[in-house]
């Protein structure tokens, strides 16, 4: 195992890549994307385009966001709960959806980490050379890689 974060690669760690991470198309209402975060341990869900191209990212506490947005814009409860469903039932992923962080095979551990100090996420998408989603590295899964590995260099 390999502890040299500047040499160690996405690709010699891909055991650690989680490929069962949350997507939909990016024209999802945001029902259907808060029904997927709240049915899952995920708390993203990423966007893709019609050809399985990676093109955004959306956060659950952007959809609540969203939705205390409206509640603060509303006087009571019978404006505000119409709004919040026309808000959950005609925007999509797309509308409040962000560029996402991504990496790939080649990418060096040290960079990939120092992508997520630099966005402040602790989840980053791995994608393929078509830009497609091959799964999500997690910085903990990175830190448990090393001290294992560590900790073999050291016996």
């Amino acid at each position: 195992m390999k502890t040299n974060l500047k040499t160690t690669t996405v690709k010699d760690i891909a055991y650690l890549i989680n490929t069962s991470c949350l997507r939909a198309d990016r024209g999802a209402s945001l029902e259907k994307l808060a029904d997927m975060l709240c049915v899952s341990d995920r708390y993203k869900v990423y966007l893709e385009a019609d050809n399985r191209q990676l093109i955004g990212v959306i956060q659950a506490k952007q959809i609540a966001m969203k939705i205390l947005e409206l509640s603060r814009q509303k006087d009571d409860e019978q404006e505000m709960l119409p709004a919040i469903a026309y808000v959950l039932n005609f925007q999509c992923g797309g509308d409040l959806g962000e560029p996402p962080v991504t990496v790939q095979a080649e990418t060096s551990l040290k960079q990939v980490l120092e992508l997520m100090d630099q966005n402040q996420i602790r989840e980053i998408a791995v994608v393929d050379a078509e830009n497609h989603l091959v799964g999500t590295l997690e910085a903990k899964n990175i830190l448990a890689h090393y001290l294992h590995a560590k900790a073999e260099t050291s016996l």
